[in-house]
């Protein structure tokens, strides 16, 4: 359970910081110059629930896929290759999905929120393996 909340309090801070420095910005530039700001809205008392059970997931599966078997393995490598494809899956199906389905969806704003997933997911798995590793002994 103390991996679980390393991986969901990493993912989250650092998806937090990215978004108030630059994330929400690059967002909101690209989806106002493509006209389709009237497909986002104020988030609901839902939509913040909905945003809530993805970070408790999305840190799951971190934890579970990639954290894991790298922590198994003893290694930081693995954790951040099986993050970095893990996050550019997980968030490509939202960033191509928009793209192939809104009309004037901006290719850009795909790209960019695929790339998003595979950096949060590479440092949550990363920096929670690190950690682990750091504070458990090698087995002799």
């Amino acid at each position: 359970m103390k991996l679980y909340g390393q991986a969901l309090l990493i993912y989250a801070a650092f998806d937090i910081a990215y978004q108030a420095a630059v994330g929400l910005r690059i967002f909101s530039q690209l989806v106002e110059s493509a006209g389709l700001r009237h497909l986002y809205g104020q988030p609901s008392p839902i939509g913040m629930a909905l945003m809530g059970v993805f970070f408790l997931l999305i840190a799951l599966a971190n934890m579970r896929l990639c954290v894991l078997p790298a922590i198994a393995a003893r290694s930081v490598p693995i954790a951040a290759r099986n993050g970095a494809l893990f996050g550019t899956a997980a968030y490509a199906t939202l960033g191509l999905t928009n793209a192939w389905s809104l009309p004037d969806f901006p290719l850009v704003l795909a790209l960019v929120i695929t790339a998003e997933g595979c950096v949060l997911s590479l440092v949550t798995s990363s920096l929670t393996t690190w950690l682990h590793l750091r504070s458990t002994p090698e087995p002799t």
